[in-house]
Parts: structure tokens; C-alpha cells; sequence
């Protein structure tokens, strides 16, 4: 009995000290020279184009927030067209209305002018009328 227990007593202490893990080292890591360099340059450029990568992103949201700009820039101006095109027509309405009314004040003045001619002439003749009367009838 005292055989079992003392087997078991080191076969279990055994167990326990077996039971450690080695980790192997990862530190030193052996590549040929050619190979090292070549990682090397593949390294830089990789950093090299994770900087340019963030440049790229960030001009590509300065040039949308640039479009955003320009866009609302240029309904304002389309806005500011269509306004300017009601004023236009208006404007020519106006001078269309204008050269009417001078086209009508044309005739009126000429009308005038022959009205004004013929009480010329009739006031004329009465003039001369009534002076030959009070001349001659004495």
C-alpha cells in the first residue's frame, strides 16, 4: 500500500512538471541579405503609400465638399438666370407698350396738326371775310 501511494505521489509530480510549455523565439527571424533588402524597400513603400493613400483621401473630401459648394453655387446662379430672363421680357413688354403709345401719339399729333391746319385756313377766311365786309360796306 505504502508502494500505490507513494507511485502515485510521483507519478502525479511527474505530470505537473511536464506539463511546461516552451515558446519558441520569434526575435531572430533569418532571411538571406538580398531578401532582407528587398522586405526593406517593400516595407517603405508600403508606408509610403498608406501616407499617399490618406493625402488621396482627404483631397477626395476637400473636392467634395467643393462640389457641394459649387453646386449650390450654381443653382443660385441658374436662379439668378431665370430672374433675369422674367426681367428681360418685361422690359421688352414695356418698350413694345412705349413704341405703341408713340406710334398712337404720332397719328394723334398728325390728326392735330391737319385739325389745326383746316381752322387755319376756315378762321383764316372768316378773318378775311369779316374784314372785307367792314371794309367795303361803309
Amino acid at each position: 500500500m505504502k508502494k500505490i501511494i507513494l507511485l502515485t505521489i510521483l507519478l502525479s509530480s511527474f505530470n505537473t512538471f511536464s506539463q511546461k510549455t516552451i515558446t519558441p523565439d520569434t526575435n531572430k527571424i533569418c532571411f538571406p541579405t538580398e531578401v532582407g533588402k528587398q522586405i526593406m524597400l517593400d516595407l517603405n513603400e508600403l508606408d509610403r503609400l498608406k501616407e499617399n493613400e490618406k493625402l488621396t483621401e482627404k483631397e477626395i473630401n476637400e473636392l467634395g465638399t467643393k462640389i457641394v459648394k459649387q453646386d449650390s453655387v450654381i443653382s443660385k446662379l441658374e436662379q439668378k438666370d431665370v430672374n433675369n430672363q422674367l426681367i428681360v421680357k418685361s422690359v421688352e413688354e414695356k418698350y413694345k407698350l412705349v413704341e405703341e403709345d408713340n406710334k398712337n401719339l404720332r397719328k394723334e399729333l398728325k390728326w392735330i396738326g391737319v385739325k389745326n391746319n383746316i381752322i387755319e385756313i376756315v378762321s383764316g377766311a372768316l378773318m378775311a371775310s369779316i374784314v372785307y365786309i367792314e371794309l367795303f360796306k361803309k
